[in-house]
């Protein structure tokens, strides 16, 4: 690792050799494979949705609020997804999880199909919440447990953040082109076959898995999540989740009165596009500003790439503007990441990753319904207008986002302050799951 230091913010870069460090792990490869096809639903589910209902009753009132009633079941239902995982593993957890999960898609699809009243489409969609896949912050505890106290460990953190761009990029194309080209349903039939297969996949892979906590091992009582330093945490994903969740029905919206729906996954591609080649250069720094400073930086940004969009009808045009806003989405997300790693135990990560995602999907559940409702009632048009007040809430939810102190875990020091070499950060051969790699 070279180092290029002037002062106290300058970055420590690592260059692309990290990444190649990364993938030289067959078994690290593995599970990021499986994690991927497990996590193409989380960008395809919320799109499948909108375009299903819209498609089929042309209210896009009514799909914001199916989506925002998966998504508040999920956030309320992904801390104790984390918890379970934390204390009986990632196996059964995922298998169990993207069971429900995934039987409740196809009882949502089979009451829209059916005309069903709305009331019956929620409760599958409060099925769909109970399950939703935590395969994300399942990998990143992987990558946590494997790579220990290692500089690399920022890498993979950025290298998962390039693959939620991919699954960004790849999922919203595929949804729209299922249920546009082929047919309305396509696009969620299509959730329930990747989610059931990536997570059984990832599941399977026993011998990268975390071992469960022991409570025999455990001195005292079990470390405890300091809300001083998760809530602002928390907070500043709903924020990023509400521009999120009304961005992806605001686009649909644009898409379909600009006469280009067909291309509205192309077009949520270029914000995922741009964060893609920010997740990308970010990964290869190591950079000295804290996370939560870059994370108030990157709210900014994003908040007011929010402006332009207001003034430019052109699907073109609002496609290129949403690739510059895309860039300040990888470093963000990163930055949240790693500032919630630093302060919470490390036996309970998943947990604390989980109460993130539970604030991302109660964002997405407040931005989905209400740019959904603003657009039924007032055009798309008036959707930008509520993006760049999503932006401001952004902004005001950063300022409270501070730095933790580290905690400190015995489970997570190496010996040596070398970089270690990822094929040896495996498993001890005593590890849960050890004999099975």
């Amino acid at each position: 690792m070279t180092s290029a230091t002037t002062g106290p913010d300058a970055p420590v870069r690592t260059g692309f050799g990290g990444y190649r460090r990364l993938l030289s792990d067959r078994a690290a490869l593995g599970f990021t494979l499986a994690g991927f096809v497990a996590r193409l639903p989380v960008s395809m589910t919320g799109l499948s949705i909108v375009l299903l209902i819209s498609l089929l009753t042309g209210s896009y009132g009514q799909a914001g609020i199916v989506t925002a009633c998966a998504t508040l079941v999920g956030a309320v239902a992904a801390p104790w997804w984390g918890r379970r995982i934390d204390r009986i593993g990632q196996g059964r957890s995922l298998v169990i999880a993207a069971l429900i999960c995934n039987l409740s898609l196809a009882l949502l699809l089979i009451t829209v199909m059916l005309r069903l009243p709305l009331w019956v489409t929620c409760l599958a969609a409060v099925g769909v919440g109970l399950g939703f896949p935590s395969a994300g912050s399942a990998v990143r505890a992987r990558w946590t447990y494997r790579l220990r106290n290692s500089p690399l460990l920022s890498t993979a953190f950025a290298f998962e953040a390039v693959v939620d761009e991919v699954v960004f990029i790849v999922g919203p194309v595929l949804a729209t082109f299922l249920a546009t080209a082929v047919h309305p349903a396509l696009g969620l039939t299509a959730c329930v076959v990747l989610g059931l297969a990536g997570a059984i996949t990832l599941a399977a892979q026993r011998g990268t898995e975390p071992p469960a906590a022991d409570p025999s091992d455990q001195v005292g009582p079990r470390p405890r999540l300091s809300a001083a330093r998760l809530v602002p945490i928390v907070l500043g994903c709903a924020a990023l989740g509400m521009l999120f969740g009304g961005m992806e029905v605001l686009i649909v919206a644009f898409a379909e009165s600009a006469g280009v729906l067909a291309f509205a996954g192309l077009i949520m591609m270029a914000w995922s596009s741009g964060s893609l080649i920010s997740g990308v250069i970010t990964g290869t720094i190591v950079w000295r500003v804290s996370p939560a400073r870059r994370f108030r930086v990157g709210a900014v940004l994003l908040a007011a790439s929010m402006v332009p969009l207001i003034f430019v009808q052109q699907p073109l045009v609002v496609a290129l503007l949403l690739v510059l806003s895309g860039l300040a989405i990888a470093p963000t997300l990163i930055a949240t990441v790693a500032v919630t790693q630093e302060a919470v135990p490390a036996t309970r990560l998943t947990e604390a990753l989980g109460w993130t995602s539970t604030g991302m999907a109660a964002g997405v559940a407040a931005g989905a319904a209400g740019l959904g409702q603003l657009i039924d009632h007032f055009g798309a048009s008036a959707g930008f207008w509520g993006a760049v007040g999503i932006g401001v809430l952004l902004v005001l939810a950063a300022l409270f986002v501070r730095d933790a102190p580290a905690v400190i875990n015995s489970s997570m020091i190496n010996e040596t302050s070398a970089v270690p070499d990822p094929s040896a950060a495996a498993p001890r051969p005593d590890s849960a799951g050890a004999a099975d790699r």
